[in-house]
């Protein structure tokens, strides 16, 4: 019924959702599914929950084909994540497909609860914009991290995590956003960390477009959730593939500095162990 031009990436995040918690803090996903048309009732996905913080940016892509000529109405509910247990609702906001991906920035944005300041936020984008399906295997570590955690007396080391993020731009309202689709584990009070291979799907990373922009952010992980960034660096899939280590798991003439731009200054190097595209096809 609908071909690779009808697919698209729903992106979410929210803000202030109102805690639904007496004690401690919710940890909220969310669940999209279709109210009409002719895959109503379909729960289309979710996301990963987002633990004990209540503005989430969830990197979970959450995939929709329908077309443009129909009206796809959806539901967006949060609910708190409970293991073993009822996940309490937090609430919910109803968006129409097409209406979203045809304003401007492809994003709209709606109230939740009773503060003005708790909103939800959805990006609808075209899914497949380059040839290229198969997977990144990326593996990176970090070395002579920036500590940016002083603790108490100063001991306190940072607990690194990163994220990479890929460019969504309108240029024609001046607005560029980088949307997150994977966020590392983060490693307690180490500024050499060594974090887990993992597995991006080409579609999700970079719409099957090999050339696309991308971010790779390191921060400073904080229970609050309010992170704080170590530094980042603007690359692609080549020039991650083109700083791949030679001379082991330490090779800082390969490896890649970690800045903040307002501040001009280096706050660490990334290594890149690992950067091969898996079970790639380019599509006809």
């Amino acid at each position: 019924m609908y071909g690779d031009d009808d697919r698209y990436q729903i992106i979410l995040r929210a803000e202030n959702i109102p805690n639904v918690r007496l004690f401690g803090k919710a940890c909220p996903y969310a669940k999209v599914k279709v109210t009409t048309g002719p895959q109503k009732g379909k729960l289309v996905g979710q996301t990963e929950p987002c633990m004990r913080y209540l503005s989430p940016n969830w990197t979970k892509i959450i995939f929709l084909e329908f077309s443009p000529s129909e009206v796809t109405e959806l539901e967006v509910a949060i609910y708190d994540y409970h293991k073993g247990q009822h996940h309490k609702w937090m609430g919910e906001a109803t968006f129409e497909a097409t209406s979203v991906f045809q304003s401007p920035g492809k994003v709209q944005s709606k109230q939740i609860g009773r503060r003005e300041d708790s909103r939800l936020y959805i990006s609808i984008e075209k899914s497949i914009k380059g040839p290229a399906r198969g997977h990144l295997q990326l593996h990176l570590r970090g070395l002579d991290m920036k500590n940016v955690e002083p603790g108490l007396f100063g001991l306190g080391r940072s607990d690194p995590f990163f994220e990479v993020a890929k460019k969504d731009a309108d240029y024609s309202v001046g607005q560029v956003k980088w949307n997150t689709v994977y966020r590392s584990e983060h490693i307690d009070n180490n500024l050499n960390p060594y974090w887990r291979p993992t597995n991006i799907g080409l579609e999700e990373l970079c719409y099957g477009d090999l050339e696309w922009p991308l971010k790779v952010s390191v921060f400073d992980y904080e229970n609050s959730g309010k992170h704080r960034l170590i530094g980042e660096f603007e690359t692609t899939i080549a020039d991650l593939q083109n700083r791949k280590a030679i001379r082991g798991n330490a090779d800082r003439e390969q490896a890649i500095l970690l800045s903040v731009e307002e501040k001009f200054k280096t706050y660490g190097l990334l290594c890149v162990l690992k950067a091969e595209l898996s079970e790639v096809v380019l599509a006809q």
